[in-house]
């Protein structure tokens, strides 16, 4: 780590323990507690740090139901560079990474497709194949509040059995006349040692004493990374290791890799982003608001690799530990070449949304609220992505590959052979590939409530209804299957096709995983993919085809005439398909107060009905022929019969009911509890209406189709939370939830046969029932008692354990997280550091090789601060994973490595102007 971030670390890290051993006298000094008037919004006047915990805190007191929120400092000053980054700092909450920043977010052990994501109360498209909404397509700059609603109620769209996440935008009329500000930053990246710049800024004004308002906001980020891994594809489990190849094996049951690659990964992303709000305030009682929201998010991903792979029965000599895990072998003189590989995946994510709302107050008691909004989100790759395998030919000295596998290091191959003569490196398999992913919801709402007067407990009568419609669709293009090989080694041919020298070069190891040992240790051969294209589709390359007289080479070369000369990608529309979902819904809720004694308690109950209406659409084809092209492990040539277009439809309906309740059993101390039923569709890409099929494994083929008629899971909830307010910016919280699960689904695999040929085939099923338990506990506390200038010093945390349980596994899935935040603010001071970990767990019982994948604890440091130079100018700075965290996942074992991944640490420093 350098100096800086040395520093840096340590300077907060010092503020953090000394909130943390002022506690306890805190705890003893504090006898200035608040009552419930000290929580009107229009009495918080505190800003900063203080100020944005105060408003969460306010929220989460008032709503009945259980919740939990992050709200800004200030437009613009959202406490995370990334709003799934700042979600995790909520109870329960834990997210997924994408090069170092955080993308999906799971919530009480649900993962991303049980989590409905909103913006302003509607759901937006998303550029992923499924419903699951990746936070880093939208600037946290642009967000004044997230709402993190964790029990359902009648009146919130359904869809969320993790929990409903609402993300919100500002409103100009939130403003008095005239506001703005500008922030200006460098984004340092350790991995790839430069500054890329980011900017965002709003602007606000209102009109006539406030009765028309405009805002804008707009946000720009380019980051330059680079990511250093290490992979394997997981290990082949119960092997029998024959070395001497006479029938009997030296070595029994163990789990052997038999592929490792050494991988480097340069990344740019550049995201453009902005809001547009206007509002009229018609009359006293009728507000209009007419918002869009527009993000685009370009990610060129580049990766570098150096593979070995072989099989089990080329492994000449091996030894294991005692887990029957091979730790290291010795391949067969001449096994297989080194590959190096060049592959492009890049991600073109726009997504956009429009809204109006109309929000009429009719009388005293009857208010009506109608919204309605439309979305869409697209990812256009189509063609665009790229797999390139370059090597070198087999060694002719007997040279054997080793491979070692030392505890707490990484796979390791030896005797590879001199990789650094460029004139011997030639092409192999290659293809363009890619799909077009597209998005749109439209969706309508009518709300009424009804505020009744002298009856009781009960207070109001809330009802409404909702129509959406959503329909995500997939087009996938790749290179023709025959064209994929024409330079391949093991197709059948010999292949004599050298790169020129001019156009190749080596990617760098030096300090790979920062200076740890890779997979090899030494530069590898790569180049270019614009220069590899225009040499393989020169004279001098196709020459040496044409050369060739065989029947193979002339079926190679007719294809590529008829593919236009040229290795373009032609659709594949069994691959595809179009899913369109209409899903209408209908409430009915009322809240009730009222008091046992001196105790008042709230609450409310009601029913949500929802019926959905599928239609899958998509293309079949039937295989007419299956031609093999080489050894087992090779692609065959699968010719199909022409398209069909295919339609499936299916419809179900759900009753949702639902009920939270509130007691405040003491001043300051609030109980809840809820019950409620919830579902969560099934996620678009497995209704696909889709059949693609492949060849290229080991020993079968593959099939993959997807399920129109899978049904919801449904999940009965039931939580209960004990709160303690110690003052308005400071709480004590425990909660307890369960979920009993039924309707899950998961993708089966059962063997076919096409042809002749044995296929494993993958399909979606609802397979079973299962539940979640679980308990969070958080603390939020100030130290306003203390002597100056230590008044200053804050501390937040919390802590999560999850148990997932299917039934007939015997095996729970266990998860434990928990955050540390302390800050300090004072004066013109504000500074922050923070800690996230995640212990170890279990991803998947069937993943690499169909064995289970497990994923290795994880902790960040993250640190921030800021000064006030004068009442408008702030300068800050920021660090994200301080320590260079890495992340690794593994099967069974920690030594069974299926991944190691390094994206290095991020700094930021730049200045705000308000105005």
């Amino acid at each position: 780590m350098n100096d800086i971030a040395l520093k840096f670390k340590y300077i907060l890290l010092g503020s953090a323990a000394l909130a943390v051993f002022a506690i306890p006298q805190a705890y003893a000094e504090d006898e200035n507690v608040t009552d419930d008037d000290s929580f009107e919004l229009e009495e918080i006047v505190v800003t900063g740090i203080r100020g944005s915990q105060m408003r969460a805190l306010q929220a989460k007191r008032n709503s009945d139901s259980i919740m939990d929120g992050i709200a800004s400092e200030d437009m613009g000053k959202f406490p995370d560079q990334n709003i799934s980054e700042a979600l995790q700092r909520i109870p329960g909450v834990t997210i997924q990474r994408n090069g170092g920043e955080g993308q999906f977010i799971t919530v009480r052990g649900m993962g991303p497709a049980f989590n409905t994501v909103l913006l302003n109360g509607r759901v937006l498209a998303t550029e992923n194949e499924g419903r699951e909404f990746s936070f880093d397509i939208l600037a946290a700059e642009l967000m004044t509040a997230v709402d993190v609603f964790k029990t359902p109620t009648p009146s919130l769209v359904e869809g969320g059995i993790g929990a409903t996440v609402n993300m919100k935008t500002a409103r100009p009329l939130d403003f008095d006349g005239f506001r703005g500000s500008v922030t200006a930053k460098g984004l340092y990246d350790t991995s790839r040692k430069k500054v890329s710049p980011q900017a965002s800024g709003f602007l606000s004004q209102t009109f006539n004493d406030g009765e028309f308002g405009i805002l804008g906001s707009f946000n720009y980020v380019k980051r330059d990374f680079r990511i250093e891994r290490v992979f394997t594809d997981g290990f082949e489990a119960n092997k029998d290791l024959d070395f001497d190849g006479d029938g009997t094996p030296e070595l029994t049951g163990v789990s052997v890799p038999t592929f490792v690659s050494q991988n480097i990964n340069e990344t740019s992303r550049e995201r453009i982003g902005g809001t547009l709000v206007l509002q009229w305030q018609a009359s006293d009682d009728l507000l209009l608001t007419l918002d869009g929201v527009y993000s685009q998010l370009d990610v060129d991903s580049e990766d570098f690799s150096t593979d070995f792979s072989w099989g089990p029965d080329l492994i000449t000599d091996a030894t294991v530990d005692e887990n029957n895990t091979v730790t290291s072998f010795t391949l067969r003189p001449e096994s297989r070449p080194t590959e190096f590989v060049v592959f492009n995946r890049p991600r073109r994510a726009k997504t956009r949304q429009v809204g109006f709302n109309a929000d009429w107050q009719v009388d005293d008691n009857l208010s009506a609220v109608f919204d309605t909004a439309y979305s869409k989100s697209t990812d256009r790759v189509a063609g665009d992505q790229s797999f390139f395998v370059l090597e070198f030919p087999i060694l002719p000295d007997g040279r054997s590959l080793t491979f070692e596998n030392k505890p707490g290091e990484v796979p390791h191959i030896g005797n590879f052979g001199d990789i650094t003569d460029l004139s011997m490196l030639r092409s192999s398999f290659f293809t363009f590939e890619g799909q077009d992913i597209t998005d749109e919801t439209y969706q309508a709402t009518f709300d009424l409530n009804y505020d009744l007067d002298n009856t009781g407990v009960l207070v109001s009568i809330q009802t409404g209804a909702s129509y959406a419609y959503r329909q995500k669709s997939r087009d996938v293009t790749k290179t023709p299957d025959l064209i994929q090989c024409i330079f391949c080694t093991w197709a059948g041919h010999e292949n004599n096709v050298f790169i020129p020298t001019s156009i190749s070069s080596f990617q760098d190891v030096d300090g790979f995983l920062d200076g740890q040992a890779g997979v090899i240790d030494q530069p590898f051969p790569t180049v270019g993919e614009n220069d590899l294209i225009d040499f393989l589709n020169s004279d001098e390359s196709l020459s040496v085809l044409t050369a060739q007289d065989t029947q193979r080479r002339a079926d190679e070369i007719a294809a590529l005439a008829a593919n236009g000369g040229g290795f373009g990608v032609v659709p594949r529309p069994g691959d595809g398909g179009v899913v369109t979902e209409n899903n209408y819904g209908a409430y009915i809720q009322a809240k009730f107060e009222g008091s046992f004694g001196d105790t008042p308690w709230s609450g409310n109950m009601g029913l949500r009905y929802t019926r959905t209406d599928v239609a899958s659409a998509g293309v079949g084809q039937d295989v007419l022929s299956i031609t093999p092209i080489g050894g087992g492990i090779n692609d065959s040539i699968i010719t199909f019969t022409d398209p069909i277009d295919i339609v499936e439809n299916a419809s179900y309906h759900v009753w949702l009911p639902s009920a939270n309740f509130k007691m405040d059993m003491y001043e300051d101390i609030t109980f809840r509890a809820a019950i409620g039923k919830s579902l969560t569709r099934a996620t678009l890409s497995d209704l696909l209406l889709r059949r693609s099929i492949s060849a290229r494994t080991f020993n079968t083929g593959f099939v993959k189709t997807g399920n129109p008629g899978l049904k919801p899971m449904i999940a009965w909830n039931y939580d209960a939370n004990l709160t303690w307010y110690i003052d308005d910016a400071s709480y004590l919280s425990v909660a307890w939830f369960h979920k009993d699960l039924s309707n899950k689904s998961r993708v089966e695999v059962n063997p076919i046969q096409i042809l002749g040929f044995d296929f494993d085939q993958e399909r979606p099923e609802n397979t079973g029932n299962g539940s979640v338990d679980g308990v969070e506990l958080a603390l939020q506390y100030t130290f306003s008692t203390l002597p100056a200038p230590f008044d200053g010093l804050g501390v937040q945390g919390n802590y999560t354990n999850v148990t997932q349980k299917t039934d007939g596994q015997d095996e729970n899935e266990d998860s434990e997280s928990y955050n540390l935040v302390g800050f300090y603010e004072k004066g013109p001071i504000q500074a922050r550091v923070a800690y996230v970990y995640r212990a170890g767990y279990l991803d998947s019982l069937k993943a690499n090789r169909g064995q289970p994948k497990h994923i290795r604890g994880f902790g960040q440091w993250d640190a921030s601060a800021s000064y006030d130079v004068t009442e408008f100018i702030t300068v800050f700075v920021e660090a994200i994973n301080i320590t260079n965290s890495r992340t690794k996942s593994f099967s069974i074992f920690e030594n069974r490595l299926i991944e190691l991944a390094d994206t290095g640490s991020r700094y930021t420093f730049g200045v705000r102007m308000d105005f």
